[in-house]
C-alpha cells in the first residue's frame, strides 16, 4: 500500500535540504561573523588553525557526506525498482560486503603496482556477491522473500572472511575497523577528487536509464512484451549501481541503511516514478547524510576520536526496515511457509541414527584430543600416555573442545525453541537479534561500565538476549500468522545491534584485539570452570524443555491450533524465548557470538527425520556438538600455529550447508 500525501512529498525534501543548508550555516557561522568566511571558504590563513580545520576537514567531509548519501540513495533507488523490492539495497543484497571483503583483499595483499586497478577488483566483489545472491533467489516461489534471505546468508559469510583477514592483520585493525564502520572522516580533498568523477559518470548513466527503469518496474513479462531487453537492461543498471557503491565503500566504508531507508521512504510518500524518484533520492540521500554526519560530529573527541558515521546511519536506518515491512506486502501467506520446511529422510533409523551421532561425539573427542597438525599438514599423534596423565596440552585440547562442544549444544537448543515456536524454520538466535543483543550487553558492561566479571556478564548478557526477544515478539505479535515477518523483523534488529556493537568497538581502546577475537567466535580465553557452568546451565534448561515437550510439540502446530487443543500460547511461548535467550547468552559469554549453528543444527536434525520436538531437540544438540567440535579442531589445526576463531570456522560451514541445500531446493 502506497501512501501518495502530496503535502508529505513536497515537505520532506525541502526539510531535509533546509537542515543539510542550517548545518552548514552553523560551520561558517563563526567566520561569518568575523568577515572571514571567503578566505576560509577558498584561501584559508595559515597562521589561523580554525580556517585550516575548517577548509580542509569539515568542509570536504561535508562534501563527502553529500557525495556518499546522494549516491547511496541512487543505487538503492536503481536496485529496488529493477528487482522490484523495497527491501533490496547494496546493504541488504550482499554487494556492500562483497566490496568491503574484495578491498580488505586488496590492501592487505596486493603490491603498490597495482594500485589503479583497485575500482575493478572492488566492483568485481560487489558483482559477485549479488550473483551469488541472485542465483540463490532465482526460480523460487516466492523470490522477493528469498532475495533477502540469499543477501542475509552471503552477508554473513562474507563478514566471517572479512573478520578473518583482519585478525591476521593486525597492524591494520584499527584503521580497517573503523574503515570498516564508516569513517566521513577527510584531512585534505583527496578523497572527494577522487570520488567526485566517479560518482558524476555512475549518477548521469542511471538518471539516464529512467525510460528503462520504469519499464522494469512492470515486471518481466511486460517488459518483455514490450521489447525491453530486460536481461542486459538489468545487467547494465546492476553494474552502475554496485559501481557507484564500490567507489563510495572504497573511499569512506560502509555506510549502511542510506540506499535502503531514502528510496523505500520516498515511495511510501508518493515518489513511484523513476523521472522523480532519482533526483529525490539524490537530494534527500545527500542531505540527509550531511544532516546525521553533523550530529555524530558534535561527538567527535577532543583527541579527535570521530564516531563512525556509517555505524550511526545503520542505527538510524534500521528502523526503517521495520517500518516498510509493515507496508510493503512481501509476506507469503500462512500456507506459503510450508514450502520452506526441510524435507524428510529416512537416513537411518531414527535411535541407531542418534547412537551413531553419539559414537561420532566421543571418537571425535578423543581423535581431537590426540591428533593435531604440524602446520606443514603433515599429522602429529599425541601419546596415549599423555592423555591419561592430561598434560597440559592435553588440557589446553580439552578445555577448547568441551567449550565447543557445549556451545554448539545450547545454540542448538536454543535454535530448536525458537523455531518450534516461532514456526519458521529459518529462525535462530544468530538471526532474530540473540547473540546481537547478547554481544552488545557484555561490549556495553565491559567497555563503558569497566565490569569484567564473568558471572555479571552471564547475567547482563541474558537480560539484553530477553530484552530482544521481547522487542522481536512485541512486533511480531500481529503477525503470526507470516512466520517470515519474525526473520525480516529479527534481521533488522540484529543490522541495529550490529551498528551500536561498531559504535561501541570504537572506544573499546586496548580492548579491540580481545574483543574482535571474542565477536569472531573463539575458544582461546576460556576457562574450565565456565564450561562447566555453562554445561550444567544448558543440561538444566535442556532438561526443563525435555519434560515440556508434549506444549512445545503443540507450539509447533501454530497458534490457531494450539489454542484450541488448551495451551496458553502466549506464556509458554515467552517462557521457551526465554529458555533460549538464556542459552544464548551463555554461549556467546564463552566463545563469542557464533553464526548459523543455533540455525543449521535444527535443521540438519529435522531433514534427519527428527520430527517430534524431543527427538528434535537430541538430534539438534548432537549435531551442533558435532559440528562445533570438528569447526573447533580446524580452527586450531588448519593454519597452526596461527589460531582461526572457531565461530569463524563454523560460519563458513552454515553458510556453505545452506547455500547447498538452498541450490538442491531451487
Amino acid at each position: 500500500m502506497i501512501m501518495r500525501p502530496a503535502r508529505a512529498a513536497t515537505i520532506i525534501p525541502a526539510l531535509f535540504g533546509l537542515l543539510a543548508i542550517g548545518s552548514i550555516f552553523v560551520d561558517l557561522l563563526p567566520f561569518l561573523q568575523g568577515g572571514t568566511a571567503w578566505q576560509a571558504l577558498f584561501t584559508p590563513d595559515d597562521s589561523r588553525f580554525d580556517q585550516i580545520f575548517f577548509h580542509y576537514s569539515t568542509l570536504p567531509r561535508t562534501a563527502m557526506a553529500f557525495m556518499c548519501g546522494a549516491g547511496l540513495a541512487v543505487a538503492g533507488a536503481a536496485i529496488q525498482t529493477i528487482f522490484r523490492n523495497p527491501l533490496a539495497s547494496p546493504t541488504t543484497l550482499g554487494v556492500g560486503a562483497g566490496v568491503e571483503l574484495a578491498l580488505t583483499i586488496f590492501l592487505v595483499m596486493a603490491p603498490a603496482s597495482l594500485a589503479p586497478f583497485q575500482d575493478v577488483f572492488t566492483l568485481a566483489g560487489g558483482m559477485i556477491a549479488l550473483g551469488i545472491v541472485y542465483l540463490i533467489a532465482s526460480g523460487r516461489s516466492n523470490a522477493t522473500l528469498w532475495l533477502i534471505l540469499a543477501g542475509m546468508i552471503v552477508n554473513l559469510l562474507l563478514h566471517s572472511a572479512t573478520q578473518i583477514f583482519m585478525l591476521f592483520n593486525q597492524q591494520y585493525l584499527d584503521s580497517i575497523f573503523m574503515w570498516g564502520a564508516g569513517d566521513l572522516a577527510q584531512n585534505g580533498w583527496d578523497s572527494a577528487c577522487y570520488l567526485a568523477p566517479r560518482l558524476v559518470l555512475g549518477i548521469i548513466a542511471i538518471f539516464a536509464l529512467t525510460r528503462p527503469l520504469d519499464i522494469l518496474a512492470l515486471g518481466d513479462d511486460t517488459a518483455n512484451s514490450l521489447g525491453a531487453p530486460v536481461k542486459w537492461l538489468r545487467l547494465i543498471i546492476l553494474t552502475i549501481a554496485i559501481f557507484i557503491t564500490a567507489s563510495i565503500i572504497s573511499a569512506v566504508g560502509m555506510i549502511g541503511f542510506i540506499g535502503l531507508a531514502v528510496p523505500a521512504t520516498l515511495r511510501f510518500v508518493g515518489f513511484t516514478r523513476s523521472k522523480s524518484l532519482l533526483p529525490m533520492s539524490l537530494l534527500v540521500g545527500g542531505c540527509g547524510l550531511v544532516v546525521i554526519d553533523y550530529v555524530m560530529r558534535q561527538f567527535a573527541g577532543t583527541g579527535g576520536d570521530i564516531f563512525p558515521t556509517g555505524a550511526a546511519t545503520a542505527l538510524i536506518g534500521a528502523p526503517f526496515v521495520i517500518v516498510i515491512l509493515r507496508k510493503a506486502r512481501i509476506m507469503p501467506d500462512g500456507n506459503a511457509n510450508s514450502q520452506d520446511h526441510p524435507a524428510d529422510y529416512n537416513l537411518a533409523a531414527k535411535h541407531v541414527l542418534m547412537v551413531l551421532l553419539f559414537v561420532g561425539l566421543l571418537a571425535g573427542l578423543a581423535l581431537s584430543l590426540l591428533v593435531s597438525l604440524d602446520g606443514q599438514g603433515d599429522v602429529v599423534f599425541t601419546p596415549i600416555a599423555d592423555l591419561f596423565a592430561f598434560t597440559s596440552t592435553v588440557g589446553d585440547r580439552a578445555q577448547r573442545t568441551l567449550a565447543a562442544i557445549v556451545c554448539g549444544a545450547a545454540l542448538a537448543v536454543s535454535g530448536t525453541l525458537i523455531q518450534r515456536v516461532g514456526h519458521n524454520p529459518m529462525a535462530s538466535p544468530e538471526i532474530t537479534g540473540v547473540s546481537s543483543a547478547t554481544a552488545l550487553a557484555m561490549i556495553i558492561a565491559m567497555v563503558y561500565f569497566g565490569i569484567d566479571g564473568r558471572t555479571d556478564l552471564m547475567l547482563i548478557g541474558a537480560v539484553g538476549g530477553v530484552i530482544a526477544l521481547m522487542v522481536l515478539l512485541g512486533l511480531c505479535r500481529n503477525f503470526s500468522h507470516a512466520p517470515h515477518y519474525l526473520l525480516l523483523n529479527g534481521l533488522a534488529i540484529t543490522a541495529i545491534l550490529g551498528s551500536v556493537v561498531r559504535i561501541a568497538m570504537t572506544h573499546s581502546g586496548t580492548k579491540a584485539t580481545m574483543l574482535i577475537s571474542w565477536l569472531a567466535g573463539t575458544t582461546y580465553f576460556t576457562r574450565m570452570d565456565e564450561v562447566i557452568a555453562v554445561a550444567m546451565i544448558t543440561a538444566i534448561l535442556t532438561i526443563l524443555t525435555l519434560l515440556a515437550r508434549r506444549p512445545l510439540e503443540l507450539a509447533s502446530m501454530g497458534p490457531d491450533q494450539a489454542v484450541s487443543l488448551g495451551l496458553g500460547i502466549s506464556m509458554f511461548r515467552l517462557a521457551m524465548m526465554m529458555g533460549a535467550a538464556i542459552l544464548a547468552a551463555v554461549s556467546t559469554l564463552l566463545v563469542g557470538p557464533l553464526s548459523f549453528v543455533g540455525l543449521m543444527a535444527p535443521h540438519l536434525a529435522r531433514i534427519a527425520g527428527f520430527r517430534l520436538a524431543g527427538a528434535h531437540l537430541i538430534g539438534a544438540i548432537l549435531i551442533g556438538a558435532n559440528v562445533m567440535m570438528v569447526a573447533e579442531w580446524l580452527a586450531r589445526n588448519i593454519l597452526y600455529p596461527q589460531q582461526l576463531p572457531t565461530g569463524l570456522i563454523a560460519a563458513l560451514i552454515g553458510t556453505g550447508y545452506f547455500l547447498v541445500l538452498s541450490a538442491r531446493r531451487r
